[in-house]
């Protein structure tokens, strides 16, 4: 259950519910799958998986969420095609052309005709909130996704005050500096990947496995390009790719940070994940506390 990604949100208040209280206000809004006539269903399930009961699991001040989502899925071609056809028997058998309107009305016939039998695809989203620390993390890549999540998080508590967590410096700025000077701060050290991008004319240079301190990149760096994504290491510990948007992404922990999760031996999956989220939780905490740092501190603004 390492987490891939981080969108971090700053809550605007003390989160005083326990993690029973919270399960108790996700109830109503726990997961069922789609119904035959249903396109999309989202809702929260246990984030132990299968052998999990409570939809929250907490741990030293952190409690996990896991949300599910369900969508059927419906080929854009047999759609078509199906449309097609009734567009042609239309034509055929009444000589009149067929407007954008009716296609669309047929085109939503023929959807939901399809629906009954459509295959359904799931995928699920974890995050965490630090009650310590007054954050909410979640582990996704997709700017749509976190808001989803912490939009069914506000439903659920029928208030949520969330908002990106923003350094003071703005993220780009720093990033460039750091492949300026070659000196990240803090415990950061520059990893091999990098993106820039020229803000007149819309260049963007991506590379992988790099010398960043190369001197091709500070040329590029010197005609006005900025870095827009910046692999990092954190004590070794911690790597990852941070992007202009200071979001976290493809985040990796040490193998020695998973063997520590390992060493205690967890007989059953629900003490797996109790073992990992207690480490991960913990190291991230700190990781994200120097990051902050490394950018200026928190925009409080």
């Amino acid at each position: 259950m390492w987490y891939k990604n981080l969108r971090i949100f700053r809550l605007g208040e003390a989160f005083e519910l326990t993690p029973e209280q919270l399960a108790e206000k996700l109830e109503p809004a726990s997961f069922i799958p789609c119904g035959k006539m249903e396109v999309s269903r989202y809702g929260w399930v246990s984030p132990l998986g299968p052998e999990g009961v409570s939809l929250t699991h907490g741990a030293g001040g952190y409690i996990a969420l896991c949300a599910k989502k369900q969508d059927k899925i419906l080929p854009a071609g047999v759609i078509k095609e199906q449309l097609e056809e009734k567009v042609r028997d239309i034509r055929a058998k009444e000589h009149r052309p067929v407007g954008r309107k009716e296609r669309d009305t047929l085109k939503d016939e023929i959807t939901f005709s399809l629906l009954p039998q459509a295959f359904t695809k799931s995928s699920l989203c974890h995050g965490f909130i630090d009650t310590r620390n007054h954050l909410l993390v979640v582990d996704c890549a997709s700017a749509n996704k976190a808001e989803e999540f912490t939009s069914a998080l506000r439903d659920a508590l029928g208030s949520l005050q969330a908002t990106p967590l923003n350094p003071k410096q703005p993220a780009s700025s720093v990033m460039t500096n750091w492949l300026k000077t070659g000196q990240p701060e803090g415990e950061f050290t520059l990893g091999d990947e990098c993106e820039l991008i020229a803000s007149k004319d819309e260049r963007v240079i991506r590379g992988k496995k790099l010398d960043l301190l190369d001197d091709q990149i500070t040329q590029h760096l010197d005609t006005g390009m900025f870095a827009s994504k910046l692999a990092v290491s954190w004590k070794e510990t911690v790597n990852c790719v941070i992007d202009d948007q200071f979001t976290f992404k493809r985040v990796k922990f040490s193998d020695e940070l998973l063997e520590r999760a390992g060493d205690r031996n967890p007989e059953t999956l629900a003490e797996q994940f109790d073992n990992e989220f207690a480490i991960m939780t913990l190291e991230l905490s700190a990781f994200i506390q120097a990051a902050l740092n490394a950018f200026g501190g928190e925009d409080t603004v």
